[in-house]
């Protein structure tokens, strides 16, 4: 009978063991050189963008809402880590915070984007390889990395929006928000509009950022502005 009595003891005791059970692994992870806007909890923050992709040139990324312990991130550097993700005990943990902790082991690999160099003003000086006669009204790029959006003017309108991604040769833009004024000429913002939406890959030259289309085909040129 003592050993019955005992029993919703021992099983209750057992239960507590494996609530507080945490399970701890390894991963590895890229952390992308900026920031971004996120939502978290109960307001707006900024989050880190993580992939776990091998090379950071194919990299996809996500958004991190939880803090790495031990991490110092730099912005304009691109930094692989290696993280020990403990999964916590879900029936203390509140309900607005991450089930698992993460903790930084080591820093694997660090440099600097190389994307970071397209962070500036372009003037554009050829569309579809011909160049632009015109020395006013001239359509420009600005590329801000560490918001990771885009400015500018197709020579008559004005516009901004996201920019997606950017790898060491690829990058994609979002959807663009414009002005809708109507100039005298409208041959060099239309011409200059078509070829922007079918923008694809870059290559940056000195002082010059070339644009292609998924073609390979070069449909944009600009200069930087100084």
């Amino acid at each position: 009978m003592k050993l019955f009595n005992k029993l919703p003891i021992i099983l209750f005791a057992s239960f507590l063991s494996s609530c507080s059970a945490t399970k701890e692994t390894t991963a590895t992870y890229w952390v992308n050189s900026s920031k971004v806007n996120c939502d978290a909890g109960a307001g707006k923050t900024t989050c880190l963008q993580v992939s776990t992709t091998e090379h950071y040139d194919n990299a996809e990324w996500t958004n991190f809402y939880a803090p790495i312990e031990g991490f110092n991130f730099e912005p304009g550097y691109l930094q692989k880590i290696k993280v020990l993700e403990t999964t916590l005990n879900t029936q203390t943990t509140p309900a607005d915070a991450s089930s698992i902790s993460y903790k930084l082991i080591k820093v694997l690999e660090k440099k600097q984007d190389p994307k970071l160099a397209l962070h500036d003003i372009w003037a554009t000086t050829h569309i579809n390889e011909t160049p632009i006669e015109s020395t006013s009204n001239v359509p420009t790029l600005e590329i801000n990395t560490t918001e990771m959006r885009a400015y500018g003017t197709n020579g008559c309108n004005n516009y901004s929006g996201q920019i997606k991604n950017i790898t060491a040769n690829t990058i994609k833009f979002g959807a663009m928000a414009s002005t809708r004024k109507m100039c005298m000429d409208m041959t060099i913002p239309d011409r200059f509009d078509k070829a922007f939406n079918t923008v694809s890959t870059y290559k940056k030259d000195g002082l010059h950022l070339i644009l292609y289309n998924s073609t390979g085909d070069e449909v944009l040129r600009f200069k930087k502005v100084d």
